[in-house]
């Protein structure tokens, strides 16, 4: 009898062991495919202030940002400058959220196969949501930005300054995939950059 529950007890373990591994790995998402339109996206790309929109209610775009693509990750560095707001940090492309280097949560995903990043801001129980859509083509990158206010109960709140725009970069010349680490573009650190937003 002794013998007849321990096996039961030792079955009973082994496959509760069993189920809590498959939830785990179920848990783990796997992250988007490299496509052209993810991997384009590498390299350093200079603001072409003759085309696109400036900022939204004086959230501007900063002068350049570099771009590195990897399996897993894509990570932006835009420097700071004080007025301006960029994506500095990393985004996971199995969509986990992250925190950028100015503290706000970020979530990767993809919009027609182009990256969408959409980072949240905490504001007294509600909460600045922009989202960027980076599209490359041919040297060029196109940032459409988007920026909504959520109120403390979820729902949209209105913008009264406009909360859409596009900022158009052009690809500086020998960046890109293996073309070696840094910018090679240096901008004075003169705030923290958070935008106000």
């Amino acid at each position: 009898m002794k013998i007849a529950v321990m096996m039961r007890t030792h079955a009973a373990l082994v496959l509760a062991t069993v189920v809590v591994g498959a939830s785990a790995v179920s848990a783990q998402k796997a992250p988007f495919p490299l496509t052209e339109k993810l991997t384009g996206l590498e390299g350093t790309w200079v603001r072409d202030p003759a085309r696109g929109a400036g900022g939204i209610c004086g959230v501007n775009p900063l002068p350049f940002v570099t771009i590195k693509v990897s399996a897993s990750e894509i990570t932006f560095d835009t420097g700071t400058i004080v007025g301006a707001t960029g994506t500095t940090g990393t985004v996971r492309l199995d969509g986990t959220q992250t925190i950028l280097a100015d503290g706000r949560s970020a979530t990767a995903s993809l919009d027609a196969g182009w990256l969408a990043v959409t980072m949240r801001r905490e504001r007294g129980g509600g909460a600045n949501v922009m989202r960027e859509v980076y599209i490359a083509r041919t040297g060029e990158l196109t940032i459409w930005r988007t920026l909504n206010v959520e109120l403390p109960d979820g729902t949209q709140g209105k913008i009264d300054c406009g909360n859409h725009t596009a900022i158009v970069y052009r690809k500086k010349e020998g960046s890109g995939s293996g073309s070696g680490s840094g910018s090679g573009i240096r901008i004075r650190d003169q705030g923290s950059g958070s935008g106000g937003w």
